[in-house]
């Protein structure tokens, strides 16, 4: 463009605010790009920071790959063997089984896990995050650790008495009973996800093999690979070797359905949330009808002077373009500082109307995630700034088209 085109296109940009009603439907245009934008920016940042933090929880919490032996093996050996294979961190040997909790007089329904004390400690997403008491007492015989949110709905302190009974009868002097028995609460954890702080029961391998009268038995052989998002390879070499006494699963199965979920419900809200921006431009087609009906004798000066019809077309371009160029710089700007502090922000909103707007019940986090995804914010600007140059182009056209001598005729 020459100096004299983008000169032009600044005066009427300023020249905007002495019509109302151009000037009106132009600000609601800026508005709604800058809501659409910012909104597409902080959703897609939540759903890519949920989906992550999902992801290192149960990562964290599960192995990458599990192996279930339907029948009696040698499980120092089979352990042994997987360690030792390409893209293997670790192997875990542990017991899985459902139990119920019995604590002042009310029952519900958890999940053991049997597991060594060195392998517990290992477990950073458990280690690491300790509320109350100290992992090392899990060396105890009668030792327990549960997740904190279970611990305080049942009122529960270290060191207090915890009951557990498990679905099996055993035969005493009275009959036939349940069996049961007393542990003692050691310490507890906060993993950051719901599903596992309310739900979950840590004890010695040896003593939930007495608990459940699995003698020696495992349930369980838990595979930690170097490249959890590249699995397959491993998980065929396990099935070639103990396909036939073992059930084999890995994480990715295990949480299929719920990934799939999130990925379908992240891309139709960006979908939806785009018609913010559609219905914005639609807004910028009719701001830019209206100026060029408006400057309609500007225009044939313009070109009676020697202006070339492209000329005119660059000039109600830019004047279009602007709106979507500023609204989308503004709401990109607000987008990232929201998504970048939206911890900060939900403190605020919660502290301001005493309600908690994240509930860890219906969310399975304690908070709510962002993770910013440069990718999804340059394909959020650039779908912004097509619509909107899409939207431009057409007035922009019409006006370059417009014959002078007819406009000066009947001026």
């Amino acid at each position: 463009m020459s100096k004299i085109e983008l000169l032009i296109a600044w005066r009427y940009i300023r020249s905007k605010q002495r019509q109302k009603v151009v000037s009106l439907i132009a600000g609601f245009s800026l508005i709604g790009i800058v809501l659409g934008v910012a909104t597409l920016i902080i959703v897609t940042s939540v759903m890519n920071g949920f989906r992550k933090e999902f992801t290192d929880k149960v990562i964290g919490f599960n192995g990458h790959l599990a192996l279930y032996p339907s029948v009696s093996i040698d499980y120092d050996k089979v352990s042994e063997d997987i360690s030792k294979s390409a893209g293997v961190q670790h192997v875990e040997l542990l017991t899985e089984r459902h139990a119920l909790l019995l604590i002042n007089r009310a029952v519900r329904g958890i999940v053991t896990y049997g597991i060594p004390y060195s392998d517990i400690c290992r477990k950073e997403l458990i280690s690491k995050n300790i509320i109350r008491g100290d992992i090392r007492n899990f060396q105890e015989e009668n030792a327990i650790i549960l997740g904190e949110t279970l611990a305080r709905k049942a009122h529960l302190s270290i060191g207090d008495p915890v009951v557990i009974m498990v679905p099996e009868m055993s035969t005493t002097g009275f009959g036939i009973m349940p069996r049961k028995k007393t542990f003692r609460l050691v310490a507890t954890f906060n993993s950051g996800m719901h599903e596992y702080d309310n739900n979950v029961l840590f004890m010695p391998l040896q003593m939930s093999q007495i608990l459940f009268n699995l003698k020696e038995k495992i349930t369980c052989i838990s595979i930690f690979v170097d490249n959890p998002m590249d699995i397959s390879h491993i998980k065929d070499g396990l099935k070639k070797q103990y396909g036939n006494v073992a059930m084999i699963n890995d994480w990715q199965a295990s949480n299929s359905s719920f990934m799939k979920a999130v990925e379908i419900e992240r891309n139709v809200m960006f979908l939806i949330l785009t018609l913010i921006t559609l219905v914005a431009s639609f807004n910028i087609i009719s701001c830019m009808t209206m100026l060029v009906r408006d400057k309609e004798h500007d225009i044939a000066i313009l070109r009676t002077i020697g202006l070339a019809r492209a000329a005119i077309s660059r000039i109600f371009f830019v004047v279009g373009a602007s709106i979507g160029i500023c609204g989308t710089l503004i709401g990109t700007v607000l987008g990232l500082l929201f998504a970048v502090n939206i911890k900060k922000i939900q403190q605020l909103i919660e502290g301001i109307f005493q309600a908690q707007l994240f509930s860890p019940e219906v969310y399975f986090l304690t908070h709510l995630p962002s993770l910013l995804c440069m990718s999804d914010v340059l394909v959020t600007v650039i779908f912004s700034l097509v619509l909107s140059s899409i939207a431009t182009f057409f007035p922009a056209r019409k006006a370059g088209k417009l014959n002078p001598v007819e406009i000066l005729r009947y001026a």
